[in-house]
Parts: structure tokens; sequence; C-alpha cells
């Protein structure tokens, strides 16, 4: 730093020393040279000034400023290896959720093929034991059809056979049947 104060110090006395002369010579034109002189020392006092106050605090300035940029940037690194990571255990995540999804959508699936194949198998039994239960109530209607029958038959046949007895037998084959029978009754039965 001092050496760039000095180089601004040789820079200006050159100017001066250069303004001078030209004033000198009568070609500036310009103010006198105390007039610069003065201008150059204010000049002078003002880097001076700068230098010895303004110049700690603005290297103490842009050191904070530098500093806070260092650790702002430090901190979006983070942040941003933070957020990769992130997004990586979110992808991870979702990829592991897709899966599972996949799982459970084969797992309803052969899960409702079961349901649908126990469905048909009860369907099935069901269907049997109908068909079982309607035989037998059929089978069972045609035995008492049968007996049903049977004895309209013997009704008929003991209606007809009373009719042909009672027109084939007289009165006299009556009397004797009831004397056979009156005998049978009242006789002691054989041992």
């Amino acid at each position: 730093m001092k050496i760039i104060f000095y180089t601004i110090v040789t820079v200006l006395l050159a100017v001066t020393k250069v303004y001078a002369s030209a004033s000198e010579e009568g070609h500036g034109g310009g103010p006198s040279s105390l007039t610069f002189v003065f201008q150059v020392i204010n000049f002078l006092l003002l880097l001076f000034v700068l230098y010895k106050f303004a110049l700690p605090k603005a290297k103490t300035f842009f050191a904070e400023r530098s500093q806070k940029i260092i650790l702002s940037l430090n901190e979006a690194e983070e942040a941003k290896t933070l957020a990769e990571k992130k997004l990586k255990e979110y992808e991870e995540t979702l990829s592991a959720l897709d899966k599972e999804v996949e799982e459970i959508r084969n797992l309803a699936q052969r899960e409702g093929q079961a349901e649908k194949e126990k469905i048909i198998a009860e369907a099935e039994k069901e269907k049997e034991a109908l068909e079982k239960q309607a035989k037998a109530m059929a089978e069972q209607e045609i035995r008492k059809a049968k007996q049903e029958l049977r004895k309209e038959v013997a009704r008929l046949s003991s209606d007809k056979a009373e009719e042909i007895i009672k027109d084939s037998i007289n009165k006299s084959d009556q009397e004797s049947l009831i004397v056979a029978y009156t005998k049978e009754i009242t006789s002691p039965p054989p041992s």
C-alpha cells in the first residue's frame, strides 16, 4: 500500500513540476503556480487523510465483505451438496415407492385372481348341491306320486273287486260266508 502512496505522490510532484515549468514559460495561461501548489498540497492532504483513516476502514470493509462472500459461497456449496443429497434420497424413495406400488398392484391382481377362483369354486359347489337337492326333491316327488298312484290303484282295485264280488255273490253265498267267518272268530285258536 505504501508503494501505491509513494507512486501517487511522485506522479503528482512530476505533474506539478511540468505545470510549473509550463507556467513560467507562459504556455499554460492558467492559474498561478502558488495556487497550483496549494491545490496539490490539498490533494496530498486529502490523500493522506484517506490513507490514514478511510483506507483501513475500506480494507476492513472489503476484507469482511470478502469473508462474507466466501462464507456465503461455502454455505451455498454446502446447501447445494445437501440439496443434491436430498434429491438423491427422494429419487431413491420415489424409485422404492414405484417398486412398492408395482408389488401392491401385482399382489392385488393375485389376490383378485385367487378370490375369483374361490368364488367360482364356491359357485360350482353350490350348483352341485342345488342339483343334488333338486334331484332328491324330484325323486321324493316321484316316490310320493307312485305311492299316491298305488293307493289310487288299490282303492280302484278294491272298489272294482267289491263291485265284482257284489255282482257275483248271491244271498246264499253271502250267508255261508257270514257263518264261516263267525265260526272262525268263535273257535279257539290252534295251539
